[in-house]
């Protein structure tokens, strides 16, 4: 449960650090990046494997850089679905999964927040 907690707040702090960082994507607050953080990860659940098996000859030929693309799409459906986030464009829900991604990362690593698929 700790673990969850700590995924969703980084997730939130991501979110959050996108919207300041690219302009073509939005979040009305800290309020607001919590909500998507969590719609956020329920498409990364439910919608990210079923685009990225579609994807997956196109993934395989740039060697997992149009990652980034169905990343983008997803921030942009989350865009769709929220009044509270607003996205511009395609490009700039790419840009801001590359800002989530890395900022992601950054932040599991220095919290010390393992990933699930991982053992102890």
């Amino acid at each position: 449960m700790k673990k969850l907690l700590s995924k969703w707040i980084i997730a939130a702090v991501s979110i959050y650090l996108a919207s300041q960082v690219i302009n073509g994507f939005q979040v009305s607050g800290w309020q607001a990046a919590f909500g998507a953080a969590f719609v956020f990860g329920l498409l990364n659940f439910s919608i990210k494997p079923i685009l990225s098996i579609l994807t997956f000859p196109v993934t395989l030929i740039t060697f997992g850089l149009f990652l980034f693309v169905v990343n983008g799409i997803l921030v942009y459906i989350l865009g769709m679905l929220l009044k509270t986030v607003q996205v511009s464009s395609l490009w700039d829900a790419i840009l801001a999964s590359v800002v989530i991604s890395v900022s992601t990362m950054v932040l599991n690593t220095i919290f010390g927040v393992k990933d699930r698929h991982k053992r102890d």
